[in-house]
């Protein structure tokens, strides 16, 4: 068999590829946590609505909390190196408070659409690395 358009083969390539290639735990962790700059929506309810929708944290079932960290993802990766202080196993504290808006949900029914909860502060974080990376939001320090 001959192909005539080989052009038709590459397109298909390359949406396999993009179709198999999974995010990173790294690109995980900054899609569900890292919203800088915020995301400007003044009412807190609708922004912890939005959000975890948008960041896909509401398939099929309501993550029942999040957190947003609100600040440059350079500044939070470095929460893992020197802007860090190692805590136990792969936990590092941050040495700075960050900008947090943490989203609950309430309500009764687990299935969407979504009702959250905000909370807004101002505290360190906790998070756990693995290869110099932020990979999973533990909570506070």
């Amino acid at each position: 068999m001959v192909l005539k358009a080989p052009g038709v083969l590459l397109v298909f390539l390359l949406a396999c590829f993009a179709l198999a290639r999974r995010e990173t735990r790294h690109e995980k962790f900054r899609r569900q946590h890292v919203d800088f700059p915020k995301t400007s929506i003044p009412d807190a309810r609708r922004y912890c609505n939005l959000l975890m929708q948008q960041r896909n944290l509401t398939v099929g079932i309501c993550k029942p909390s999040n957190t947003f960290i609100h600040a440059e993802p350079a500044q939070v990766d470095s929460v893992c190196t020197s802007g860090g202080t190692h805590h136990d196993e792969n936990y590092y504290n941050s040495n700075v408070a960050f900008a947090l808006t943490a989203c609950r949900v309430v309500g009764g029914s687990q299935r969407p659409p979504c009702n959250y909860r905000p909370k807004l502060s101002t505290q360190r974080i906790r998070v756990a690395c693995v290869n110099g990376m932020p990979v999973h939001y533990k909570g506070q320090a």
